[in-house]
């Protein structure tokens, strides 16, 4: 396809002890499948001896490996034509017994063989023939297709966490919303989530937001990739979602945070202007609050959100490159300064006094001076006490 593998996956009819013997560095990284990795020039090589797969009683994996002696009976038990080509880097052949080049050319995702027989060896092989659909924008063959439905009781015992490793490489191709649109459309979710509807039916728009967001921002994908057809959720209702899919802690804060900018920023969209008070205090503080301590927040970070809040972005960046207060400890006053000020003052007010005062900075940020913000609380404090 013209592109350049990150690696190179290297197999021979030499079995684990005999590699072990031709090189001075050999781990034993998956032995137990056949596995080992020679380091040589500080380069790891991971080389496979030929296999013949026995049976796959659970679904997930053989019950036993048994070395082959031929590169054909390797080739065989492979998942996909496009997966099962082979390269001898002596004689330059290109070994391709399964027509794993016309497939390519065709840009057709297919089975090695009987497509509901590979599917029960591995449950997690109709996952990943979605997400090469996705990454690699391949239609999958009919029958293939039609064997991902049929097979669905094996998918099931797949792990979760090989199911959002899945879907996790599916966002980092060209076209997330495929995966995403393509698990709704076979009701994927559902074996995962027996609580979701039987039917799912992803918003178009919200999916082509997916495609616009910048890889390296897993939270607002995840965010955009829900948000498409979970719109009526609550956050609780998400996280619970989220944590059964076992998405990283990480992922699932960032997540539920960018959701629920989705879900006020639809309910905005309907005001025709968006203040810049609303802007600072609804938006910008929350991020500033959830990224400040691991990232450092500047206007290419604030473009990323662009997928959510669309032409808005551009205002968001002005203010934010103004430096504008945004958070409780960017005030020039705190409680320290209140308990001195104003000893008989209950500390259950601090927060309330605070939080006014913030609220005037958010409007005004000139207001922020500590003689400025003393007048204020002084003002604030003698109508809580009348």
């Amino acid at each position: 396809m013209g592109k350049i593998p990150k690696e190179y996956d290297l197999t021979t009819n030499a079995e684990p002890k005999q590699v072990k013997k031709l090189f001075r560095t050999v781990i034993d990284t998956g032995i137990e499948h056949g596995t080992v990795t020679v380091v040589l020039d500080k380069i790891n090589y991971e080389i496979t001896t030929y296999r013949i797969d026995k049976d796959y009683s659970d679904g997930r994996r053989p019950d036993h490996v048994e070395f082959g002696t031929t590169l054909s009976e390797d080739l065989k038990r492979r998942d996909f034509t496009m997966n099962a080509l082979a390269f001898d880097l002596q004689t330059g052949h290109l070994v391709d017994e399964h027509l794993g080049i016309r497939d390519i050319e065709l840009k057709t995702i297919r089975t090695i063989g009987n497509p509901i027989l590979r599917f029960t060896e591995d449950g997690l092989r109709p996952i990943r023939a979605l997400r090469f659909a996705s990454t690699l924008d391949f239609l999958i063959e009919p029958e293939t297709k039609k064997a991902i439905h049929e097979t669905k009781h094996i998918t099931k015992k797949i792990s979760l966490e090989r199911f959002q490793d899945e879907v996790l490489k599916s966002f980092l191709g060209p076209y997330p919303s495929r995966m995403i649109q393509l698990l709704a459309e076979e009701s994927i979710f559902q074996i995962f989530l027996p609580n979701l509807p039987p039917q799912l039916f992803p918003n178009h728009n919200i999916l082509k937001k997916l495609d616009q967001t910048s890889k390296d921002f897993i939270g607002i994908q995840l965010a955009l990739a829900f948000f498409s057809f979970l719109n009526q959720s609550s956050l609780k209702e998400l996280e619970t979602i989220l944590r059964t899919l076992k998405f990283s802690g990480q992922n699932t804060k960032d997540c539920l945070l960018f959701f629920e900018f989705l879900t006020k920023w639809e309910k905005n969209q309907t005001t025709p202007n968006i203040d810049e008070f609303t802007i600072k205090k609804e938006y910008l503080a929350p991020v500033k609050r959830h990224f400040q301590s691991r990232f450092s927040i500047d206007n290419e970070f604030i473009f990323k959100l662009k997928p959510i809040f669309g032409e808005i972005t551009s205002q968001m960046v002005r203010i934010w490159e103004e430096e504008p207060p945004l958070l409780l400890t960017d005030m020039k006053i705190n409680g320290n300064h209140l308990a001195e000020t104003y000893p008989q003052l209950a500390k259950t007010n601090y927060g309330m006094v605070l939080n006014y005062l913030l609220d005037l900075v958010l409007h005004s940020p000139k207001e922020n001076e500590y003689s400025r913000l003393l007048h204020h609380s002084a003002h604030f404090i003698s109508n809580l006490t009348n």
